[in-house]
């Protein structure tokens, strides 16, 4: 397939995988997956072409819901609520929904991991005492679903929160030495564990406009290292996030992406989540927070 065509192509088999009843699903005949339709729509939004389907999507969004506020991942799995982040950033970019953000920012806001006081010789090499965010109820926090609800209530004005800034604080405290972030733990029994480009892509995203840029240098050299060998579409798409974040250029950009977007010949087609990704990470400058901002 010729390269200009990847990009189409791409958006083509993300809308085969809509869904009747609105919203998208990870595979051909799937179920629908709030986090998957939230990328869908951030993906399709690029262009401006597909209201309705966006439309439809959103709605399928605000119907899954939940009273307190929060969008679980399934509907049998609702202490499962870290794509609500994600239906707040579909929901800013489309724009409406004014009353589902402010009920899905208010949870997260009122939200928090498990958290606990650190502990004198504990295992672990983070401060336990740190709130941030969990992917599930009752279990500790970790970078992407803390990163996630940091970008989601900047988008609704909340930066300047106090719990938007003491997660900002648990993400720098788990910044790994040499810089970069894994998961969410820096040390264990005083070894340093190895940074992964997904979660520093996605830690920079979040602290971008909260810190100075000295403050996360180090991570961002790894970053751009790292980026050069990069084939897999979310290590990828977050590596180009992160580093568009901080307004850093990315030489040959789109031909990493069309790349990545080429091997589905060896491996079969990505799942929807990734593709949306690629798609946004081609069609932006890479930094999430001005693009869903913008109209």
């Amino acid at each position: 397939m010729d390269s200009d065509r990847l990009i189409p192509k791409c958006i083509d088999i993300i809308i085969s995988r809509s869904l009747k009843g609105g919203g998208f699903a990870q595979r051909q005949n799937g179920k629908f997956r709030p986090d998957v339709t939230a990328w869908s729509i951030l993906a399709l939004s690029t262009g401006n072409i597909y209201r309705n389907l966006i439309g439809n999507a959103c709605n399928r969004l605000a119907a899954s819901q939940l009273i307190d506020g929060s969008i679980p991942v399934a509907e049998d799995l609702e202490n499962a609520y870290w794509p609500t982040a994600l239906a707040v950033l579909a929901w800013k970019r489309t724009g409406g929904y004014e009353n589902e953000i402010k009920r899905a920012a208010k949870f997260l806001i009122k939200t928090s991991g498990l958290h606990f006081p650190r502990e004198k010789n504990s295992p672990y090499g983070h401060d336990t005492s740190i709130r941030g965010w969990s992917w599930i109820e009752n279990t500790h926090s970790w970078i992407e679903p803390t990163s996630m609800a940091i970008l989601a209530l900047k988008a609704t004005g909340n930066a300047g929160h106090d719990r938007v800034q003491e997660a900002v604080r648990m993400i720098l405290d788990r910044k790994l030495p040499a810089g970069g972030w894994n998961y969410g733990n820096p040390t264990v029994f005083n070894r340093e564990l190895s940074p992964t480009p997904e979660h520093t892509g996605l830690a920079l995203s979040a602290l971008s406009d909260f810190v100075h840029y000295y403050e996360i240098a180090k991570s961002i050299d790894y970053l751009n290292k790292e980026l050069s060998i990069l084939q897999t579409p979310l290590s990828l798409c977050w590596g180009i996030f992160g580093l568009g974040a901080w307004s850093v250029k990315i030489r040959g950009k789109c031909e990493r992406i069309l790349n990545s977007l080429s091997l589905q010949r060896r491996y079969g087609h990505y799942d929807t989540l990734l593709l949306s990704q690629l798609v946004i990470a081609y069609n932006t400058e890479g930094n999430l927070s001005w693009f869903i901002m913008q109209p």
